[in-house]
């Protein structure tokens, strides 16, 4: 009704400045009902030219048409601030708005022109420095479904990125929830079209070619960027957690991150397990050399992670690292030797996965074998394994035996006693089982 009313007649264009009123009240109804009708308005004011600027105005228009447009100006800004209200609806409907007026401006244009001045402003606010943003990045998400909403997020993140100086740990976590909401388009094709945000119920609208090269070279650029920071252990570990699905796949040179990964690979404990997915896919599939890999990781099989809140993702890494049948001898005896050592004071679950564990590196590894049939040592005293030793080749673990498997025979858990008496006959030809062992990296991701 009030909208009607203002469209009816400008001497009606106070009702516009009751509602700014209604807008900055304390009744938050009386907020969500002015957005409402402030979100409806700006629709009809842009479908019937009412808002843009032309040379052929007369002064008065041309004047009613400024004070629109400053009214325009005034409600961003207040839009922008109620993004950061405590009530949740208040904070989806002021996005809701101002995205709403993004693709008013843009998309009501002759040629398709996409209205940066606004948008960036949008962008800027989500990453502000100094209150966390997550709640508004995930509903921002549904946006970046669309190419020109991606490419221009990008645009204005690396803008951003080159104008500041210091950032704060809110700003970077910030960015990184914005980041991650990306869902990089497939590969099929140079160009795509049609799935712009701006073209949204207009079909009128151009269409909007995303390149591919382009969109490729700035989400390089944006992660490179990125990474350079030092980035708070928290926030590490979220990176660390999604590098390798969604972010070396899309790169333009994924073999930039080496040096990040391989500083992440040196590091102990959680950090070094969570660069272990991404460091291995450079090796596997972009030719990068560590030559201390299986080193780094024997040190990392401590029982601190394998008892710790990631301990499915190092056994199904581990067991994916220790796949290959060109592995030496000795290193998958180290692996086996140390893996049993713990399993000695690991909680029941950790033990069964080191119990299936081990049993498929045996069967996988026939050379191993040995370990199983040689009955000295019996004690941890006789044992030639040196467990403090880093170096899997000097710790002797050939020269051993499995005694502890033995001693894990006699656990007062049953499920435990069969799986470590398995060992008394003849090993299968085929690998157990174990949902540690067979998880996706997506299911192992959910930790």
């Amino acid at each position: 009704m009030i909208v009607e009313k203002i469209l009816q007649s400008k001497k009606n264009s106070n009702c516009i400045l009751d509602l700014e009123k209604s807008l900055l009240s304390d009744d938050e109804g009386g907020i969500l009902s002015s957005m409402d009708t402030f979100q409806e308005l700006f629709t009809q004011l842009y479908t019937r030219k009412m808002i843009q600027l032309s040379s052929d105005l007369d002064t008065n228009e041309e004047k009613y048409r400024l004070w629109l447009i400053e009214r325009k100006n005034d409600l961003v800004a207040n839009l922008l601030t109620y993004l950061n209200y405590e009530n949740e609806k208040i904070q989806e409907k002021s996005l809701e708005v101002l995205m709403t007026l993004v693709r008013l401006e843009g998309a009501h244009k002759e040629t398709w022109n996409f209205p940066v001045k606004l948008f960036d402003k949008i962008v800027n606010e989500l990453l502000n420095s100094n209150i966390n943003q997550e709640m508004n990045v995930l509903k921002f998400q549904e946006y970046m479904q669309y190419d020109d909403i991606l490419l221009h997020s990008l645009k204005a993140v690396m803008d951003i990125l080159n104008k500041m100086e210091e950032v704060t740990d809110i700003f970077l976590t910030n960015l990184f929830y914005l980041l991650n909401t990306i869902r990089y388009p497939k590969e099929e094709f140079q160009t795509v079209g049609c799935n712009a945000f701006l073209s949204q119920n207009n079909p009128k609208t151009a269409p909007f070619l995303l390149k591919r090269r382009q969109l490729r070279r700035l989400f390089s650029d944006v992660w490179g960027r990125y990474l350079k920071f030092p980035l708070p252990l928290p926030l590490l570990k979220k990176v660390l957690l999604v590098l390798h699905r969604k972010v070396i796949p899309h790169l333009e040179n994924p073999c930039l991150m080496t040096d990040f990964l391989t500083d992440s690979y040196s590091q102990k404990g959680v950090i070094s397990l969570l660069s272990l997915n991404s460091l291995f896919l450079l090796m596997d599939k972009y030719n990068i050399e560590y030559p201390d890999f299986f080193v780094k990781l024997y040190s990392l099989t401590n029982a601190e992670v394998i008892n710790g809140k990631f301990n499915l993702r190092f056994f199904y890494l581990t067991d994916l690292f220790l796949s290959s049948i060109h592995i030496p001898a000795y290193l998958i005896a180290a692996f086996v030797k140390k893996l049993s050592r713990i399993a000695l004071i690991s909680r029941t679950d950790c033990v069964l996965r080191i119990l299936c564990l081990v049993i498929n590196l045996m069967i996988r590894h026939k050379s191993v074998s040995v370990l199983f049939d040689r009955e000295d040592p019996t004690t941890a005293i006789e044992d030639p394994f040196d467990f403090d030793e880093p170096d899997p080749l000097k710790c002797r673990a050939m020269e051993s035996s499995l005694w502890e498997i033995k001693t894990l025979q006699s656990h007062v858990v049953p499920s435990v006693c069969r799986k470590a008496k398995m060992i008394n006959r003849p090993l299968q030809s085929f690998e157990l089982e174990n949902v540690a062992l067979n998880a996706t990296m997506d299911s192992v991701s959910m930790q």
